[in-house]
């Protein structure tokens, strides 16, 4: 893993608001030519913003599919780790950081003059597409930062249920047991595509860990049951093979969700928002 910045933290933490500086809009008056990006949920954002050529390294995380949805995208880019040797051997006029990255880094970022474009976590839809006008901005493209934020609006918009519909109540079960409570981003996706987060019942407030004894004791009518990419089999696909919840059978539905599509939103949400009005289609009809 990363110095600083932990699969955990990037789970937790990975759905994230990206601010520029004061001192960074007002210091920079062209674009960046050389943007090093150390978190996948901006590097997806860069992805469809950014020119090719302007794009010097995408966080390593990004290169892994059962983290990222883009993936096979960032094959094409030069995989980067939050060390500031590396980091400034690649000569970038720009480098995205957080609360996540090493004092260090920093410190030999601002020493060597490199501007830096700091993240916040994002909580919503709404500061996710906040997130992608800013960091379109700050590469010089603005206006294709527009046209993404009107496509996942019009995305979300179009996954919404019908009027009057009730919400299907539905757990997010992450790998090793990790949930998404209330004041997250997926929180947000689930109750604008007609969905209850059923994590409040369980105590889980923002990110917390659920055991497999809690939710067999318990079960949810409907579980989103994370998965890795296919033929990847992982902690998760054994607990959810577990005998004990498969004898909830008929109590519990399971609906395998990407991984993937948990952890970040930006232009992410434009394959969250139509599968997970997907699966409620199919909870709403007609046994």
């Amino acid at each position: 893993m990363t110095s600083g910045v932990t699969r955990r933290s990037a789970m937790a933490g990975a759905c994230l608001l990206a601010v520029a500086s004061q001192s960074l809009a007002q210091a920079r008056r062209s674009p960046p030519r050389r943007v090093i990006s150390l978190f996948p949920c901006i590097d997806a954002i860069l992805l469809r913003v950014a020119d090719p050529d302007q794009i010097a390294g995408l966080s390593a995380l990004s290169h892994e599919a059962e983290v990222a949805s883009t993936a096979r995208e960032a094959q094409a880019y030069p995989s980067v780790r939050d060390d500031a040797e590396s980091l400034l051997a690649r000569r970038p006029d720009l480098v995205v950081v957080s609360r996540y990255t090493a004092g260090p880094t920093l410190r030999a970022l601002s020493r060597s003059g490199v501007a830096t474009l700091v993240i916040n976590p994002q909580l919503s839809v709404t500061e996710s597409l906040d997130q992608v006008r800013k960091v379109a901005a700050a590469v010089g493209h603005a206006e294709r930062g527009d046209a993404l934020a009107n496509r996942i609006t019009e995305a979300v918009l179009r996954a919404a249920p019908q009027p009057g519909r009730a919400p299907v109540p539905a757990l997010v079960f992450q790998t090793g047991g990790f949930v998404a409570g209330t004041g997250t981003l997926i929180d947000d996706m689930l109750r604008r595509t007609g969905f209850e987060n059923l994590a409040p019942r369980y105590g889980v407030r923002d990110f917390a860990d659920l055991s497999l004894e809690r939710l067999v004791s318990d079960p949810p009518s409907l579980l989103l049951a994370a998965a890795p990419r296919p033929g990847a089999p992982n902690w998760g696909d054994r607990v959810l093979r577990h005998p004990a919840l498969l004898a909830l059978k008929g109590r519990m539905r399971i609906e395998s969700f990407p991984q993937s599509l948990l952890l970040c939103g930006g232009p992410v949400l434009l394959q969250t928002a139509p599968r997970l009005a997907q699966i409620r289609r199919r909870m709403e009809a007609p046994a």
